[in-house]
């Protein structure tokens, strides 16, 4: 009688182990799931600022168009993908990770400008330009495809350049 009421004791122990480890493989999921969605949006963001940053006016095609709208007061929209970034939002089938688990897309917008002091160049004889330090949002969102796990993040920067139209002539 002894030895099955110490077999019940050591059961109901073990069945309490397996069911706080189970529970504890559960978290352990879900964090890491909202770590890889969280980094996806980070890494949006800075390949957004890292391709704005590095824009000049050696670029062409539709990333031109976009960024030079951006300073326009449009939305840049870029999906960022495992082989690169693509002007336009994320499909059903982009995917960020090789393991085509995450959509990680950019979107962009330029809430202003202040024309920065004693930065208007100018020629001598005509025309110049006025420089300003623009105020950009950039939003990141992920998504974990399967797992309904969503994350977006905000961030904001300064980037210096010409105001569009500001040629004096």
């Amino acid at each position: 009688m002894a030895a099955l009421l110490v077999l019940l004791v050591i059961s109901i122990i073990g069945v309490s182990a397996m069911r706080s480890s189970a529970f504890s493989a559960k978290v352990a999921t879900g964090v890491q799931l909202d770590a890889i969605a969280f980094e996806a949006a980070e890494s949006a963001i800075a390949e957004t600022l890292f391709s704005i940053s590095e824009f000049n006016d050696t670029a062409s095609g539709a990333e031109y168009d976009q960024v030079i709208d951006l300073f326009n007061g449009n939305t840049l929209v870029w999906c960022i993908t495992e082989g690169g970034r693509t002007t336009a939002a994320c499909t059903d089938t982009s995917r960020f990770d090789s393991r085509g688990l995450v959509r990680a897309e950019a979107r962009a917008a330029s809430t202003g400008y202040s024309a920065t002091s004693g930065n208007q160049i100018s020629s001598a004889g005509g025309g110049g330009v006025l420089i300003a330090d623009f105020e950009l949002t950039i939003q990141g969102n992920s998504t974990l495809v399967g797992y309904g796990l969503s994350n977006r993040h905000v961030q904001q920067a300064l980037r210096r350049g010409m105001v569009p139209g500001s040629e004096i002539q």
